[in-house]
């Protein structure tokens, strides 16, 4: 990954890091919850979580098996401040929170007996890339789980973020967790790197809109801050007026469920 991508990516995450926890982002701790169900630990095992942000991840494992040791690693310093202090606060011991960058894995090879990923693989320009540095650190017979977002995930709201967006002259990328949002796709990116083990967990998460505000607020605190940005002041004030009415619009017509549906995945290695 270039520098300037890591550079764009850590700038993103820091400025949202102090609002990632917010409740209108319920589905990063519900899929902890649900990723954690999937891992298969004995005691002692090493727990690597790439891209762990606040430690949603992290935290509940190192919680859920207090005989295991979790590391869990971010470029975003602001993000990994927010999981340090949570460590604290909860009085979490068995975990350490590091900045690295996982083109530069500073772990010996098959330290780890399990490597998660929650809303993070997606981000990297080369996927495949980024999961031979996490096999690279996971003994023979470990495991893999990493999670994203359905195809439908956040319509039509997106869509009306995005178009709006655009009417401004700013250019659209293509949603970058539609790049593994089935088992096709991840079926595709782990064969990719010799992994044909694959386990499944589909998990319809999602919670009706009940006010515009709301909308806005996965906006304000999740990855789309970082287009607004893009923006000056008087247009992002502008930007959310219209796009706060459109939104409801949209529900006043019934369509007011927010799809966070989620596919979590688990690799077993040979």
């Amino acid at each position: 990954m270039s520098d300037d991508r890591k550079k764009m990516i850590k700038q993103a995450f820091d400025m949202v890091a102090s609002g990632y926890d917010h409740p209108s982002l319920p589905f990063f701790p519900e899929t902890a919850q649900r990723l954690l169900t999937m891992l298969d630990l004995q005691p002692g095992a090493r727990i690597l979580d790439v891209c762990t942000g606040t430690g949603a991840v992290a935290l509940r494992a190192a919680e859920k098996y207090p005989d295991c040791e979790i590391t869990g690693i971010d470029l975003s310093v602001g993000m990994l401040n927010q999981a340090r202090q949570k460590a604290v606060q909860h009085k979490i011991e068995n975990i350490k929170f590091l900045e690295m960058d996982l083109d530069k894995l500073a772990f010996p090879p098959a330290h780890f007996n399990v490597a998660t990923c929650s809303f993070g693989l997606f981000f990297l320009p080369d996927m495949q890339a980024a999961l031979k540095n996490i096999i690279a650190v996971v003994k023979p017979r470990g495991q893999i789980v990493i999670s994203g977002f359905i195809d439908e995930a956040f319509q039509p709201f997106t869509d009306l973020f995005l178009q709006r967006y655009q009417s401004y002259g700013k250019e659209v990328q293509p949603l970058s967790w539609l790049r593994m949002s089935n088992e096709q796709k991840i079926n595709e990116l782990f064969s990719a790197v010799g992994i044909n083990k694959i386990t499944y967990q589909h998990v319809p998460l999602g919670h009706k809109i009940n006010s515009p505000q709301q909308w806005w607020d996965v906006v304000w605190n999740a990855g789309f801050r970082g287009m607004l940005n893009q923006l000056t002041k008087e247009q992002c004030t502008e930007f959310e007026a219209d796009h706060r009415q459109e939104i409801a619009a949209v529900c006043a017509t019934g369509n007011d469920w927010l799809n966070t549906g989620v596919i979590i995945a688990s690799a077993r290695l040979d």
